[in-house]
């Protein structure tokens, strides 16, 4: 090996010396020639550990649109950086048809999370990957909109083409995407985009604006009445609510005839206008409606001492629930005189109603025939005692045994505009066990035979609830027993009641007049004093509450099993209500039906 280097140093030498006068001769020591040569030729050191064991650099979407799915094409490049199987997720495309790997071994498999990419084989790869996802269709919009939804991979750059139908005109994503027309001005050329990688993509095409086919149909609409109805000695004043659902067609304009003896002050919601033409209300909306629409209308008119609860029926309505309450406003009380074919309303009818019409004191009914509507009778005071409270309800509560004791409760809904307190005198024998007065334990002072809870100065409704224990004895064949009521010092315009007794007989209520549903007691809520008159009589009152924290609503008593229920409900515009009459007769043998 020697010998052979030193031949060649000797070649360089003698190659040298021959390029002529000008060259000069170069010579290197044999040592030096090999250390130049090793570091020319370095060997190769150990290979580092990629960051990762694939790359995902790119994901290309080619998406075509039909009617009722989008095929979807993509594209991946990636760089593996070892021998084994990796597991690449793709986000969610759809439903999986076919993969090419172009050489490479992968396979595809759907996951909870979407679609995952298995793949080996060492360097940059290419994987062409197709899938079909569905296109939802809005049959309710104004022109044709179709949606479909894309979940992309992480890879470092997401971008696509999507193409649809010439009567697609835009193409709208809500996420992450951008979107730019490839040829402007021609929709059907298609769009092309970019989106963030790990992110989904929800893609509206919209058509040319046209009238659906749920719109073409003849008209059918269906709508919710409301009236709220407020008695002043100066004027009558209704407050009116309709909202109407269109099932199909289109509503150009609603038609509500306006009840005997009042005017239509204002009408407030989205509309165009509104006019009364030969005693009907005409409200046109902004543009023909095809779902649903809301309107208010103030109507006003002369006081009247007796009326029927005004109703506003939309013509065409194919169905309408009616609702209706009345209140007073001012010295006086307002009491039902016939309340027709009214019901109490389901918490789902109630739900719809406006704040504005929640706001409005009484009693809401819902009127099952237009026909019959509540009849109201006003009886305005003239007395220093009525003018200072009056009760605007009196509900009882009883729960009757077999061992001569009663569960005796009852509410007391009252309006104060000067009186210091509300006197009542319980039946005999009461022992009282709990009082309040809008959820505040109150002890009730002893006036004569009676108990006296303090009220505040206001005029907003107060609610008074005591309950104890009354003597109360049923016959022990069949025969007649009186439910005591207690006597107030100002008169109640409502009175209801609600008996519980033991089962096994029949009862029945001696005057069938009474007869009524009773509906749950009403909801308290502390109040704060508004003036200073009110303050000082709230400082009155504090004087008279038990100890211990807010007392939690009081509700009826619950129904033991074997039990039955009698309700009675009548106005009685009066402050000594008379007894309640039940007749208990022992069921010996079932009824014959016919």
């Amino acid at each position: 090996m020697r010998r052979i280097n030193r031949k060649v140093w000797l070649g360089v030498v003698l190659m040298l010396s021959g390029l002529g006068t000008q060259a000069q001769q170069v010579t290197l020591p044999l040592e030096k020639y090999e250390v130049l040569r090793v570091r020319a030729h370095p060997e190769e050191g150990p290979q580092a550990t990629p960051p990762a064991p694939y790359a995902l650099e790119m994901a290309e979407y080619a998406v075509k649109v039909g009617p009722e799915s989008a095929r979807v094409v993509q594209t991946l490049r990636l760089t593996l950086y070892d021998d084994h199987w990796q597991t690449v997720p793709l986000g969610d495309a759809g439903s999986f048809i076919s993969a090419d790997f172009k050489g490479t071994e992968g396979r595809v498999e759907a996951g909870d999370k979407g679609l995952e990419m298995h793949v080996r084989g060492r360097g940059r790869r290419e994987v062409r990957l197709e899938s079909a996802v569905p296109v939802a269709r809005d049959d309710k919009a104004t022109r044709p909109t179709w949606s479909f939804a894309l979940r992309f991979p992480a890879a470092a750059v997401v971008r696509g083409r999507i193409e649809a139908p010439p009567a697609v005109e835009e193409l709208d994503p809500e996420g992450s995407g951008l979107v730019n027309p490839i040829s402007p001005g021609n929709p059907s050329g298609g769009w092309s985009f970019v989106a963030l990688p790990s992110t989904e993509v929800r893609w509206t095409l919209s058509g040319k604006a046209v009238v659906p086919r749920r719109a073409q149909l003849p008209l059918r609409f269906e709508a919710t009445s409301a009236t709220a109805t407020t008695l002043s000695r100066t004027r009558l004043q209704v407050l009116g609510w309709i909202q109407a659902w269109v099932a199909q067609g289109r509503l150009d304009a609603l038609r509500v005839p306006v009840p005997a003896g009042l005017e239509v002050a204002d009408v407030r919601g989205s509309f165009a206008g509104w006019k009364v033409e030969g005693g009907t209300l005409v409200i046109t909306p902004l543009a023909p409606i095809e779902d649903a629409w809301t309107v208010e209308i103030e109507m006003t008119g002369a006081p009247q001492e007796r009326f029927a609860t005004p109703l506003l029926i939309p013509q065409g309505s194919a169905r309408t629930v009616l609702l209706a309450k009345a209140a007073l406003k001012g010295d006086g009380i307002l009491s039902l005189t016939d309340p027709g074919a009214a019901r109490a309303p389901d918490d789902r009818e109630s739900a719809r109603l406006p704040d504005s019409l929640k706001a409005i004191d009484g009693r809401l009914f819902a009127v099952a025939d237009a026909a019959r509507p509540p009849r109201w009778e006003a009886a305005w005071a003239e007395r220093t005692e009525v003018l200072a409270a009056q009760v605007d309800r009196l509900l009882v509560d009883v729960a009757v045994g077999e061992a001569g004791k009663a569960s005796y409760q009852l509410w007391a809904q009252v309006r104060n505009r000067g009186a210091q307190q509300l006197t009542l005198t319980l039946p005999a024998g009461f022992e009282l066990a709990a009082g309040s007065r809008d959820g505040i334990p109150v002890v009730p002072g002893a006036a004569g035979g009676s108990l006296a809870v303090p009220l505040l100065t206001q005029g907003d409704a107060q609610v008074v609830h005591l309950e104890g224990l009354i003597p109360l004895s049923l016959p022990k064949g069949d025969g007649s027993f009186s439910v005591p009521l207690p006597a107030l010092s100002a008169p109640a315009a409502q009175v209801e009641v609600r008996l519980l007794v033991p089962g096994g007989r029949s009862y029945e209520l001696s005057e069938k007049a009474r007869r009524g549903e009773v509906s749950p007691p009403p909801e308290t809520a502390a109040r704060k004093p508004v003036s200073d008159l009110s303050r000082q009589a709230n400082v009155q009152i504090n004087a008279y509450q038990g100890p211990g924290p807010q007392a939690a609503a009081p509700s009826f008593f619950p129904v033991p099993p074997g039990f039955d229920t009698v309700q009675a409900a009548w106005s009685a515009l009066s402050a000594t209500p008379p007894p309640l009459g039940v007749r208990a007769e022992r069921e010996k043998e079932k009824r014959e039906w016919f």
